[in-house]
């Protein structure tokens, strides 16, 4: 299956950031978002440094590309942490 950036983008549209109220691409957490085939990178940036929001950050980000975009990509998630 062919997927884009803009495909990622817009399945991350439906998520919110933890201890935010904006989604990920409005409030600008998501810093880049990098496809090569199957393979999806995406770097975000949140605020809340709890191991609970870091985890539920990438837990939605994995759960939101396989439901909405691509059932068997491959995601990479660099969360960082800006307290």
């Amino acid at each position: 299956m062919k997927f884009n950036k803009q495909d990622i983008e817009q399945a991350l549209k439906t998520i919110t950031v933890p201890g935010e109220g904006q989604n990920m691409i409005d409030s600008q957490a998501v810093k880049n978002i990098i496809v090569f085939g199957d393979e999806v990178i995406v770097d975000i940036t949140i605020q809340n440094p709890s191991l609970q929001a870091k985890k539920r950050t990438e837990v939605d980000i994995l759960k939101t590309i396989h439901e909405q975009v691509y059932e068997k990509a491959k995601i990479t998630i660099n969360v960082k942490v800006e307290a």
